[in-house]
């Protein structure tokens, strides 16, 4: 195989993070869906460049084929990193089967239908009472007050941890994802070298503190053991040995990330959109509408990862396009659910959409997200939450959004939910 030989291209740089920091690129993906669903981004920053998949078909294909197109040399980042940090950077989504399989395994109990029915009730006293505190009180720092805090209660009471350290949570969380925006720099982490950075899972020294309450929980699991996922993390074994510090420090750092950061996005994506759409609202609250069809449409609209990167582990074609071994994939599940063969009238907002295979949270293969049902509960509870509550949704200042090539974010945005 000639390698790139008459590649198509990308006529903007994906992996730049201001692009995503204005908005998600959607004219280029309609471009690139019909023109080249396989292009080649080019990097001018030291980094190699990468194969950008934006069609929903392609992007099931190489979420299936694991054998072809690996995670294990990163997923979250772009960028070009070694063996070492490769292997110490590893979380559950920097794996493939069969080490994926058994890891997973370990927690997915916790993550069950049983076990995710079992949540309901405290979802909803939660968001009920986070509602109760801001509807008809005026405009309102929605992420701050709302968005971010039904998440992380959630993810408290899953994990085990602590209330008291949810704060905690949310700020290591801020500064995991945020780490290409200027308003998460963190001041106390400034001198840390760069090169002990690029061993830390999501390439950053506040992982070292979330490890720290990792350990507090689990050594008090294993004196207390309880029905929550840390339990099952100190007490599941792998290859018949249990978890090793630093397996177990990176698996509980991707649930405190992976539990809070996609929930409080795709509730903020889908206040704006009620906002937006004021009449796809009224016909939820008054035609009797799914509430878990509504908030697939939610999930869909707001697709908060842009994308996850795999690499070629041999030389292969994918829809025409010729990709060499050791060559990075970034499949955008963001052009995905856009995709005018999926789905009709592709960007507009319908909330009571029945054709609705969205891939927010992946689409075939291993990788399928462990909590995407315990997201899906707590945005269909929002909704209904509301609908009990809230007439209409105005948007009073627009979303900042996060600058991040990978997470589609919003740092705050100020709403007024006006009273029923």
């Amino acid at each position: 195989m000639t390698k790139h030989a008459a590649r198509p291209t990308t006529q903007l740089d994906l992996s730049d993070a201001g692009l995503w920091h204005q908005a998600v690129p959607a004219e280029e993906f309609t471009r690139l869906r019909k023109e080249a669903p396989v292009a080649w981004n080019e990097r001018h920053d030291g980094h190699k460049g990468f194969w950008a998949v934006t069609r929903y078909d392609d992007i099931v294909t190489v979420s299936r084929d694991t054998e072809t197109f690996s995670s294990r040399n990163g997923v979250i980042s772009l960028d070009d990193f070694d063996d070492a940090q490769n292997d110490a950077r590893r979380t559950l989504l920097e794996m493939d089967p069969p080490q994926h399989t058994k890891m997973r395994s370990i927690t997915w109990a916790g993550f069950s239908p049983r076990a995710i029915a079992q949540l309901e009730t405290s979802v909803r006293a939660r968001a009920a009472g986070l509602l109760d505190a801001v509807v008809g009180a005026g405009p309102f720092e929605a992420v701050s007050q709302l968005t971010k805090q039904l998440p992380i209660y959630t993810l408290c009471g899953l994990l085990g941890v602590p209330e008291e350290r949810r704060e905690d949570m949310i700020r290591w969380s801020d500064l995991l994802i945020g780490s290409d925006d200027p308003d998460f720099v963190d001041p106390s982490f400034a001198h840390y070298p760069e090169a002990q950075r690029r061993l830390l899972p999501f390439g950053h020294p506040a992982s070292l503190d979330a490890f720290e309450l990792g350990r507090e929980v689990a050594a008090d699991r294993r004196k207390n053991p309880r029905e929550d996922v840390i339990t099952a993390l100190v007490q599941g074994t792998v290859d018949g040995r249990p978890l090793t510090d630093d397996e177990f420090c990176n698996y509980f750092l991707m649930l405190v990330v992976a539990g809070n950061e996609t929930t409080r996005h795709t509730l903020s994506h889908g206040l704006k959109a009620l906002a937006d759409h004021p009449d796809e609202w009224a016909r939820f609250r008054t035609g009797g509408l799914d509430a878990k069809t509504a908030a697939s449409e939610i999930i869909r609209w707001a697709s908060p990862v842009h994308f996850v990167r795999r690499i070629a582990t041999r030389d292969t074609e994918l829809n025409g396009a010729q990709i060499a071994q050791g060559d990075k994939v970034a499949i955008y599940f963001a052009s995905g659910n856009r995709d005018e063969t999926q789905f009709d009238d592709p960007h507009r907002f319908i909330i009571d959409r029945e054709k609705n295979p969205h891939m927010a949270f992946g689409k075939g293969g291993p990788h399928f997200c462990l909590g995407n049902a315990v997201a899906q509960l707590q945005i269909r509870v929002m909704l209904e939450e509301l609908a009990k509550r809230v007439r209409s949704v105005e948007l009073v200042r627009a979303p900042d959004r996060l600058r991040s090539n990978h997470i589609n974010g919003v740092k705050s945005m100020q709403i007024a939910l006006h009273p029923a």
